[in-house]
């Protein structure tokens, strides 16, 4: 006799970002009482990251930025260059500062996995898919990301001897540029980068994570409404029962269903809609700085390293935007089509009773979930092009100043 096959677990969503914070220090609840000496090691954990990956390196770029306007040398380039840098170094620092503000809000969100109407569908095949695109989505971002700051700060200024700091930065009370200060500072940037680029990959697609899990529970509700009249011949079977309440109990199923996923999304925008506004708002001026800083390049052909990694660079940025966008846009066209989804199940067939609800069912679906970065704008593919779109006159404006 075959053996029922184990249910799901729709938890590795999300193991992989809840371990990788672990390890970092920087998950949310430290699991250990106040008078643990474990306690008092993640705190001092905590206050070094604060410190010499949030505080320090934003800061010195800052400075390195002001006393570059200040000075007779104002090229474009190198003030989009440092611009660029704080941009993203902030941009992390919001995003991980947002997810702790939102930290209950993402708790219940991991808790609604545990959900019995996201367990009853037998869609295994969906259901992994979706786990795996998420899996999937973490892995490549992570590895391209690293390595991409690996050819920055290490690849890049090896090729030219070490001659200048991989990130151009002012320490204020020290000259950078001076040695001993000079190595000590390589080494430091070095070294706090890999982390930092980590926590921003975390942050990045844990949304996408549980939203994959919403927009596979779409499907596989779509899905049900239009097989409704061969799930209620299998529900007559299974109940020993009549039509009517094989309706009934498939009906009443759906309903649920339908519900958990609504509060699912709802709770997800309220969750991620600061980290949404915050990629419209950062991802597009890193991405403009950061083509400026390409077209500077005086010999793409003799410098092909420097190309290659401020293509990627770009790229990768420009992808962060647009997944955000994507899997909101997902979510709005899956809901609509659930109106549609749900006119084609058998519904001449329904109990009277069921016909009404349905009409409440078609009605709700009509208007669309969608995601909006702090009810300011719809997280969605025309959002996202008309943000390249500003982003490209940006683009253009600063290239015009060299």
């Amino acid at each position: 006799m075959k053996s029922p096959s184990k249910p799901v677990d729709f938890h590795q969503h999300v193991n992989l970002h809840v371990k990788t914070l672990k390890l970092c220090g920087v998950w949310f609840f430290i699991p250990y009482p106040k008078s643990s000496i474990w306690f008092w090691l993640h705190i001092l954990i905590r206050v070094l990251y604060a410190i010499f990956v949030f505080i320090i390196p934003p800061i010195g770029q800052i400075v390195y930025v002001v006393k570059l306007l200040a000075s007779e040398n104002r090229e474009i380039h190198r003030i989009a260059s440092s611009i660029n840098l704080v941009l993203t170094e902030l941009y992390v620092s919001f995003k991980l500062f947002n997810m702790f503000c939102q930290r209950d809000m993402i708790i219940e969100l991991i808790d609604q996995l545990s959900n019995v109407d996201f367990h009853r569908s037998t869609h295994r095949e969906v259901l992994e898919h979706a786990i795996m695109l998420s899996k999937t989505l973490y892995w490549v971002f992570i590895v391209c990301c690293n390595l991409d700051v690996f050819i920055h700060i290490v690849v890049v200024p090896s090729l030219n001897g070490f001659q200048t700091l991989p990130v151009n930065m002012d320490l204020i009370f020290v000259d950078a540029n001076e040695p001993p200060y000079f190595y000590y500072t390589c080494f430091y940037q070095i070294m706090y980068k890999p982390p930092l680029v980590t926590i921003l990959i975390v942050v990045q697609t844990l949304p996408w994570s549980l939203l994959s899990l919403a927009i596979a529970q779409l499907d596989i509700l779509i899905d049900n409404f239009k097989n409704m009249e061969t799930l209620v011949k299998t529900t007559m079977f299974e109940r020993k029962c009549g039509k009517d309440d094989a309706f009934r109990v498939l009906f009443h199923h759906f309903i649920l269903h339908h519900r958990a996923i609504i509060r699912f999304i709802t709770t997800a925008e309220k969750a991620f809609g600061g980290q949404f506004a915050l990629t419209l708002l950062l991802c597009s001026g890193i991405i403009c700085t950061t083509g400026v800083q390409f077209l500077s390049i005086e010999s793409p052909s003799k410098d092909l390293v420097a190309v290659s990694w401020i293509v990627a660079y770009m790229l990768l940025f420009a992808l962060m935007l647009f997944g955000d966008c994507y899997f909101g846009n997902v979510i709005h066209d899956k809901s609509t089509e659930l109106a549609t989804a749900a006119y084609s199940s058998p519904w001449l067939e329904m109990p009277q009773d069921l016909k009404k609800n349905l009409v409440l069912v078609i009605a709700r679906a009509q208007k669309p979930l969608a995601l909006t970065a702090y009810s300011l704008v719809t997280v969605s593919l025309p959002t996202f092009t008309t943000v390249m779109n500003w982003t490209y006159k940006a683009f253009a404006v600063m290239n015009g100043m060299k």
